[in-house]
């Protein structure tokens, strides 16, 4: 007798409709896993934060410049020697025609007065020479040679003469002396710079503009000026000079001059060096452009284009639109020039959980 007891009929039936079940359930497992991962992400209902974009009533920026002379010299003799005197200082203030310092006269002094000699003499036989030519006692071609030995005597004086007073290093303006590169009994060459000499009330201010910004130099804008030591005092400016290029790639370097009736320099005295806060505003309304936060972008990885995600509340889903940037807009907003109008409605949190046509939910 077998000692294995026989199975049931039921039993029997309870493991086939187990088995049928798993194969089910198995069949509906792979059917899922083949599904595009898209459209499972699509199922999803994503919670987005979204904004309705506008136009920039007004652009304000703010950056950091520095005060520099728009009248400077630095001055240096025409002749070299040993210095004799130096009669400034730096952060002196100086007249106009205060002599600077000097050269040792003393060798171009000698040759002054041998010229002046070689002068008088030449221009005494010319003298001579003349009366004698009236009176027929000597030939033109004699004469032509002394007043040639006249003329080049005398150009030789008058050169001797300006040579000599070069050894006097004179200020060209009024102004402040803010470097000074050499001391009294220095040695100096012709050329070598002695001071840098300024001119305190033509100033002007640089400041380098980023590169994200040179649109901003074609747009109609109001400038003021606000130094660091008077704080809460706005003088209106305007752009002397910029380039269209960025040395270095460090940025547009912008100069201004400063153009305010209420600006005084005895009353806010600044001085090359002094550091200042440029305030730049855009008044204009510019139609075509629209500004949108900075974490709105992203870049669609398929086709390598900056792109935003567009809201359409009708369906509740959201679609990629691709957009061109202009610049920044003040610290986490950018300015886009095309792919965007006023009164679309983007995405600016949760851009890296969606997918394009994938259904949301707008939360507060």
């Amino acid at each position: 007798m077998n000692s294995a007891s026989p199975l049931k009929p039921e039993n029997k039936d309870m493991k086939r409709i187990d088995n049928v079940q798993f194969i089910v359930l198995s069949l509906f497992f792979l059917l899922g896993c083949s599904r595009n991962k898209d459209e499972v992400y699509q199922d999803i209902l994503r919670p987005v934060k979204v904004e309705r974009i506008g136009t920039p009533q007004r652009l304000d920026k703010i950056y950091t410049g520095v005060v520099e002379a728009e009248e400077f010299a630095q001055l240096a003799f025409k002749v070299g020697g040993p210095l004799v005197e130096m009669n400034v200082d730096a952060g002196e203030t100086i007249k106009k025609g205060t002599i600077v310092a000097v050269v040792d006269p003393l060798d171009y002094q000698l040759q002054n007065d041998a010229n002046q000699a070689a002068y008088v003499t030449a221009r005494s036989q010319l003298e001579r020479d003349k009366k004698l030519l009236d009176m027929e006692a000597i030939s033109r071609q004699d004469y032509e040679v002394s007043l040639n030995n006249y003329v080049k005597a005398r150009s030789a004086f008058q050169t001797s003469q300006n040579t000599l007073q070069d050894t006097r290093l004179k200020a060209p303006f009024e102004g402040f002396v803010e470097k000074k590169y050499v001391e009294n009994y220095q040695k100096v060459q012709a050329g070598e710079p002695i001071i840098k000499l300024v001119n305190p009330d033509k100033l002007a201010v640089r400041f380098i503009l980023p590169e994200t910004s040179v649109g901003l130099t074609r747009e109609k804008m109001n400038i003021s000026v606000e130094f660091d030591v008077y704080r809460g005092y706005h003088f209106q400016a305007r752009i002397q000079e910029f380039i269209d290029a960025s040395p270095g790639g460090g940025g547009i370097p912008v100069k201004l001059v400063i153009e305010d009736t209420l600006y005084k320099k005895e009353r806010f005295p600044v001085y090359p060096g002094f550091s200042a806060r440029i305030h730049i505003q855009i008044e204009e309304k510019v139609d075509e452009h629209a500004v949108v936060p900075l974490n709105a972008v992203f870049i669609d990885p398929e086709r390598n284009v900056t792109s935003v995600w567009i809201y359409e509340p009708e369906t509740a889903t959201v679609r990629k639109r691709r957009i061109e940037i202009v610049q920044l807009f003040g610290q986490d907003k950018v300015m886009v020039k095309k792919g965007l109008k006023q009164g679309d409605v983007v995405v600016i949190d949760g851009v890296n959980f969606i997918t394009d046509g994938q259904k949301v939910q707008v939360i507060p």
